[in-house]
């Protein structure tokens, strides 16, 4: 008799210690998904500020002008309940160069956005292919970035100046 309450003493000892180990694990993940790992997968930029931050930053050919958005949004064929915030600006169709810097109203609406703003490109990459040739090769290789439910055009000669600035405003 002896021996099975100390047999079955230890066996609760056992399940102790897994329970235990069962628990530390639990708590230790769920420590690690509200800290997020160590990384930051939320992005926030204000999209007034990346956008001027953008037209000053990068040298143009052209003298830009803010376009208002739901016009914007009517070229690029977004509809705007897909935007919850942003910026454009466009040349005066001179040149193709443009800045739109715009905020999806949800996770769901960034491909949209992303995809009316590639549509805008190939258009205007149609229209100057026969119009201004020397603007074909920024609009063959525009910027244009997604960054958590931000999405950002740059149609620029200084590819690598407008990254930089929008590196620097995400801080990535």
């Amino acid at each position: 008799m002896m021996k099975q309450i100390i047999n079955g003493q230890r066996k609760r000892s056992y399940i102790r210690k897994g329970k235990f180990a069962t628990v530390a694990a639990i708590l230790g993940l769920v420590i690690c998904i509200l800290a997020g790992c160590g990384t930051d997968t939320a992005v926030s930029i204000d999209t007034g500020i990346l956008a001027d931050d953008l037209y000053s930053g990068v040298t143009w050919k052209d003298q830009l002008g803010e376009i208002e958005l739901n016009k914007a949004l009517s070229l690029y064929g977004i509809s705007p309940d897909a935007v919850a915030s942003g910026k454009v600006y466009m040349g005066t169709n001179a040149t193709a160069e443009e800045i739109a810097v715009l905020e999806a109203a949800s996770a769901d609406q960034v491909t949209v956005i992303q995809e009316g703003m590639e549509a805008r490109v190939e258009a205007q990459l149609a229209s100057f292919q026969s119009y201004n040739a020397q603007e074909v090769p920024k609009l063959e290789n525009p910027v244009l970035e997604t960054k958590g439910n931000y999405v950002i055009l740059c149609v620029c000669d200084d590819k690598a100046e407008a990254e930089k600035i929008i590196n620097e405003s995400t801080g990535k």
